[in-house]
């Protein structure tokens, strides 16, 4: 073999391992960016998981606050209808004293009529007997009873 020769052998082996080198180069880029796209992708798919928890995380807390609502809305409802039940037991209780009051008065009414009608009653008897021809005044009970209750 002559130099020549080996020179061309070296420049054939020189060209076929640039050659190599190029094509593992390009292979690396490829498979680089096959990596790439499956990391891009495997990135994707956790961004769109994470984004499909938070949803749902953020709906779960949505409907915990609207429960409270609910819970608060019906305690509130609750405790004003109790309230309502204890403002119609006090104004009916209210009606019974005024009522028990007009009685009261009514009766007060009552007994000083009587009492009225007893003097009355008491002096036509003392009186009565002198003179007959004086007209008797009705009884005060009477037209006490007669009269409409306010």
């Amino acid at each position: 073999m002559t130099i020549e020769e080996i020179q061309e052998q070296l420049t054939q082996i020189a060209t076929q391992r640039e050659q190599e080198r190029l094509e593992a180069h390009a292979q690396a880029m490829k498979d680089l960016a096959e990596a790439r796209s499956v990391e891009e992708k495997r990135q994707a798919e956790a961004k769109e998981a994470q984004q499909a928890a938070d949803a749902k995380a953020e709906k779960r807390k949505a409907e915990r606050i609207e429960a409270e609502a609910a819970q608060l809305r019906e305690e509130a409802e609750a405790r004003r209808l109790v309230e309502q039940e204890e403002n119609k037991k006090q104004e009916a209780s209210d009606r019974i004293v005024k009522m028990k009051e007009a009685i009261k008065l009514r009766l007060d009414e009552l007994e000083h009529a009587e009492e009225l009608a007893k003097k009355q009653l008491r002096d036509l008897i003392t009186n009565g007997t002198e003179n007959t021809s004086e007209r008797i005044m009705p009884n005060p009970l009477q037209r006490f009873l007669q009269t409409e209750p306010r």
